[in-house]
């Protein structure tokens, strides 16, 4: 019985020194990784394809300049607003009647980042 009881005992203290081991990995895994909290965050459209007046959105997490553009491609076809955004959510709006109907990408860029997203334009 006295076996038993050690037995039980030792894997018990096996699977929880696994157990720590397996954390320890994964936080010396995460280390160097992106901190997120110095990056914006953008949001898709909500009407997809879009036309007229449409309402992009992102967050920035401090004060920040951001260039918010329309690109075709690889080509930069609108610079819609280039200035510091505080820290908070922001709505850009744009009026899509000025470019052609067609497949576009929306996006930011600062100095840390750029993120786009794709987005159709259906005006006719």
């Amino acid at each position: 019985m006295v076996d038993r009881i050690i037995d039980v005992m030792m894997v018990t203290l096996g699977i929880l020194v696994a157990f720590v081991l397996y954390k320890l990995m994964l936080k010396r895994m995460s280390r160097g990784g992106v901190d997120q909290t110095s990056y914006c965050t953008l949001y898709s459209l909500d009407k997809n394809p879009a036309s007229g007046e449409v309402e992009f959105y992102f967050i920035a997490p401090s004060e920040m300049k951001v260039a918010f553009c329309i690109w075709k491609q690889e080509e930069k076809l609108v610079e819609i607003r280039n200035e510091v955004f505080t820290k908070g959510g922001h709505i850009v709006r744009f009026v899509t009647n000025s470019i052609p109907d067609g497949e576009y990408f929306f996006g930011i860029q600062t100095t840390e980042q750029k993120t786009i997203k794709r987005f159709r334009i259906k005006n006719s």
